[in-house]
């Protein structure tokens, strides 16, 4: 054969493999993940279906069948899930996160900038439990460029929901972490300057006098803002019912409503008033448990392992003024009613909400003292469970009730074909402990997927960055 016909042939073999990649290419249509023989909760119902397949393809989960009968796409990445579980990703629905509005409870010479927030590493420990939803309650102007950034991929964290906190002046928050309003006029005002700015949604907090309180609610339904929050000290459980709020924040905020009353009647009572209603409640039953905690040992709950995951100096700042003056100064015997009212309240009235058909979502208000992102949200399953939920209840809580309460549940929330892949993989079943949540092999998210050792990878990477400030 002549050396042009062998340069012919030669040629017409690279046309023929070129052709054949750009075929192999076509067929396996973008980023594609498998997870074989593995236990799907599929979070539908309470069930478990065994030894699937499941197939995601650029983010979206493609394809779930048998593992026997289900072909794996050529060029997939391949994650052997015999043995494991995959559950939807969790969502924590009350968190509070640092930026740099913060500052203004910061000295001159002790402020931060905007190279020491680095939030590929701030919000990495969410990442690494499997939370990739959160509602941050206080959300801050540098949050709506963050959050885009996370939409856009260029930061690796949870989707943020972002609610705009209003109050009475000189209450609690200062401004701008808060906006404060007094009339129906500054009131509406800051709810358009809200939904200009581009947040999603209001949080009302607690000393916002009726007249505020109305207005808010009036325009942000006109603009088409839920509001999420507390319930103002001058109003009732009642009142806000029928005003159409979107969510209670805490379990404590009706404990406070009951005025000492923890009798199982009254607590049927609420219970059976808020189930009846429209208004979802997030219990953040660990809330209370760690204010209690660290009543008993606050030097005890600052040593606990999982506290080098919250070592950024901002929120270590934070955290020591709430300590030193919100939560050490409290009397004895105030301490004892909020202790009462966890135990004698707060747990049972957030099984008789559940045993009514209330509306229950995961929230921890991660970002007060010794609650550390993602190992809270963690933590407050444990709580529903250990106020009487089953696993799968409290479950439901963090999986397929924050796509309802959205208004997303065709998208998001449990794992079936068609939906947002945000998954987690878990070495043992959480519907039958609840702490095997914690035991996390692997999760998906933003159409990437976190092996174990990318975890830990990552987590060390969050301690490094931490010292770094030292």
């Amino acid at each position: 054969m002549t050396k042009c016909k062998w340069i012919g042939l030669a040629l017409l073999m690279v046309i023929m493999a070129s052709m054949m990649t750009a075929c192999s290419q076509e067929e396996v249509s973008g980023d594609i993940i498998a997870f074989t023989n593995v236990n799907v909760i599929p979070m539908d119902q309470e069930r478990v279906i065994s030894d699937q397949t499941v197939i995601v393809t650029d983010g979206r989960i493609s394809n779930i069948g048998a593992a026997k009968k289900t072909k794996v796409p050529k060029g997939a990445t391949v994650i052997n899930g015999a043995g494991k579980y995959l559950i939807p990703a969790l969502a924590d629905m009350h968190v509070h996160m640092i930026g740099l509005t913060w500052n203004i409870m910061f000295p001159p010479q002790a402020q931060f900038t905007a190279e020491d927030l680095d939030f590929n590493k701030i919000l990495f420990p969410y990442v690494a439990n499997g939370v990739t939803t959160v509602e941050i309650m206080s959300a801050l102007p540098d949050h709506l460029a963050l959050r885009d950034q996370i939409a856009r991929g260029e930061v690796l964290g949870p989707r943020l929901i972002l609610s705009k906190m209003i109050d009475a002046p000189e209450k609690a928050f200062p401004e701008p972490i808060a906006v404060w309003v007094d009339d129906a006029a500054s009131a509406r005002q800051a709810v358009l300057d809200a939904k200009e700015a581009g947040y999603d949604r209001m949080k009302v907090y607690g000393f916002l006098n009726r007249e505020a309180y109305d207005s808010i609610l009036a325009m942000a339904k006109e603009v088409g803002m839920p509001v999420d929050g507390h319930i103002p000290v001058e109003l009732s459980v009642e009142y806000i019912l029928g005003a159409g709020q979107n969510l209670i924040a805490h379990s404590e905020e009706v404990t406070r409503m009951a005025q000492g009353d923890f009798s199982p009647e009254r607590i049927d009572y609420f219970a059976g008033i808020i189930a009846a209603s429209e208004t979802w409640v997030s219990p953040t039953l660990v809330t209370s448990r760690q204010i209690v905690a660290i009543f008993d040992d606050h030097e005890k709950e600052l040593a606990r392992p999982e506290m080098r995951y919250a070592q950024h100096p901002m929120l270590q700042g934070i955290w020591s003024f709430f300590l030193n003056n919100r939560y050490l100064p409290i009397p004895e015997d105030y301490r004892q009613g909020i202790r009462d009212g966890f135990e004698q309240f707060g747990r049972p009235f957030t099984k008789a909400l559940q045993d009514k058909g209330g509306k229950l979502l995961t929230g921890t208000d991660t970002g007060l003292p010794t609650l550390v992102p993602g190992f809270a949200l963690h933590e407050e399953l444990e709580e529903l469970v250990a106020a009487g939920l089953t696993p799968y209840q409290a479950l439901r809580a963090s999986t397929t009730n924050p796509f309802e309460f959205l208004g997303e549940l065709e998208d998001a929330g449990t794992v079936e074909v068609g939906k947002r892949a945000n998954l987690v993989l878990l070495e043992a079943n959480p519907l039958e402990n609840i702490s095997n949540t914690q035991q996390i092999a692997g999760v998906m998210i933003q159409s990437r997927w976190l092996s174990k050792a990318d975890i830990q990878a990552g987590m060390d990477e969050v301690v490094a960055y931490f010292d770094s400030f030292k």
